[in-house]
């Protein structure tokens, strides 16, 4: 092979690089972005099932029915996220 040659492939290298190196980016910018609103409408949901849970335990007082133990919903702590990460692997 001529120098040119090798030029010539190592350019077509170069671009094919730049071409996955976006695209990587790309993705890691949606999937970031798929994660931070998944976290929010999460945070969202367990707000809004603690309110509703308080919600009927006062309704079922009012109405002098037993009440029913609802448990609170929380976030996942980091040590939970670490733990099902490491079980995935």
């Amino acid at each position: 092979m001529t120098s040119i040659h090798i030029d010539h492939r190592i350019s077509r290298l170069e671009t094919r690089v730049t071409d996955i190196e976006d695209t990587h980016g790309e993705s890691l910018y949606k999937l970031t972005r798929a994660s931070v609103g998944s976290r929010i409408e999460t945070g969202r949901l367990i707000d809004w099932t603690d309110s509703a849970s308080r919600a009927f335990a006062l309704i079922m007082e009012r109405l002098a029915i037993a009440p029913i133990e609802f448990p609170p919903a929380a976030r996942a702590t980091e040590a939970e996220i670490d733990a099902a990460l490491e079980a995935e692997l």
